[in-house]
């Protein structure tokens, strides 16, 4: 089991688990963590998934991980206390337990087809488009003061059904993170069945950042493993495996999301 220094002393001091060679393990933990296509699947597989299992690992820490869709497994960590911690949870947001620093940043922003409007480069660039956002991101992006604006907006929670607006011309614009959905309209290209007329191979999608990097943490119900989260996400960082996981997700999408994912 390995364990960085500074965790062990933090495991050692707030929680009375013995971290020798020969003691007791310490206990395996629940974790709610939002099920996002790209990002944190089932199979954990994933960005966001990636970096928690690395930072888990560099602890010494065991867990499960319970998917349930964004915003839901907020509510599900507040009403139950069967469960040990929460990942993808927004720096802003107050949840019951202790909070890390932000150790993933996602980049929402606004994802069209460049064959069919644009150039977007600003939210104002939107006025009079058919926009989609994905459930409560008119309050988790800050919009509600610009959809009078828009033509129409629509909140809707499966992304694939966003995507397959956008690529039908149903919907001008994605407000949404741009690696996912870089992510989901891969897949539904790799899926095209045989006869249908979209997603067309001569559209030419494009992302444009106009919204600053969200940045998200973990809570733990414990501050003892919270502070060892940190130092041990810090200490991958440091060596650049936290670089090199993120490369390996973002890097592929470059050609759409044109280097302004976060600024990569």
């Amino acid at each position: 089991m390995k364990i960085s220094t500074l965790a062990q002393c933090f495991l050692l001091l707030l929680t009375g688990f013995p971290l020798v060679a020969n003691s007791e393990p310490l206990p395996r933990l629940t974790v709610l963590a939002a099920e996002i296509p790209g990002a944190a699947e089932p199979s954990l597989e994933g960005r966001d998934i990636e970096l928690v299992l690395a930072t888990f690992d560099e602890c010494g820490f065991e867990a499960e991980f319970i998917m349930q869709p964004f915003e839901r497994h907020a509510r599900t960590y507040t009403d139950r206390q069967d469960f040990d911690a929460i990942a993808t949870v927004p720096l802003h947001w107050r949840l019951p337990g202790y909070s890390t620093s932000a150790y993933i940043w996602y980049q929402n922003g606004a994802f069209y087809n460049h064959s069919r409007v644009g150039p977007i480069e600003r939210l104002t660039d939107l006025a009079g488009l058919d926009v989609v956002t994905f459930r409560e991101g008119v309050d988790v992006l800050g919009i509600s003061d610009n959809v009078p604006e828009f033509a129409s907006l629509t909140e809707i929670a499966d992304q694939t059904i966003q995507s397959r607006l956008l690529f039908m011309g149903r919907v001008d614009a994605i407000l949404a993170d741009g690696f996912v959905v870089a992510e989901v309209n891969r897949r539904i290209f790799d899926k095209k069945r045989r006869g249908e007329s979209w997603p067309s191979q001569s559209d030419a999608f494009r992302f444009a950042p106009i919204f600053n990097p969200a940045p998200h943490k973990m809570v733990f119900r414990n501050p003892a493993f919270a502070a060892a989260f940190d130092q041990c996400f810090d200490d991958l960082r440091k060596s650049g495996v936290i670089g090199l996981i993120n490369q390996k997700y973002i890097d592929k999408y470059q050609n759409v999301l044109r280097f302004r994912y976060l600024g990569r």
